[in-house]
């Protein structure tokens, strides 16, 4: 495993645990990815506005909306505007619940909690 994944990607981290986001930020920095974080659904579409992502990694379990609502909303109100962004869902479902979820949901990646290094990379080099 290398420490650099083949492409620099601009990151958004949907977490609501801000010692858990800025953890996800340093492993996305180890692996030469900029990253910004934000605590809870509300400011999730002021930072896609804000800024070009190319991917969002978000908690599906956030205090004020659910992750799964969340994704569906800006899936419907962003459109096209977000044709290219790929989203993943982070969670610490056990593996039976989250193949559930692969099936029933718009994310287009799954990542179980604890977020480790050699699954993180795995998903960005996948996307």
């Amino acid at each position: 495993m290398g420490l650099a994944s083949h492409q620099s990607r601009h990151v958004l981290i949907v977490e609501d645990y801000q010692a858990a986001a800025e953890t996800f930020q340093e492993l996305l920095e180890m692996l030469g990815h900029r990253a910004d974080y934000v605590m809870n659904g509300y400011e999730v579409e002021q930072a896609l506005q804000a800024n070009a992502y190319d991917v969002v990694f978000m908690d599906i379990n956030l205090p004020d909306i659910s992750g799964l609502e969340l994704i569906a909303q800006l899936r419907a109100k962003l459109g096209e505007t977000i044709h290219q962004l790929k989203f993943v869902a982070v969670t610490g479902y056990v593996q039976s619940e989250l193949a559930g979820l692969q099936a029933n949901t718009p994310f287009d990646f799954y990542l179980e909690k604890p977020v480790d290094l050699a699954n993180l990379e795995r998903i960005l080099t996948a996307i």
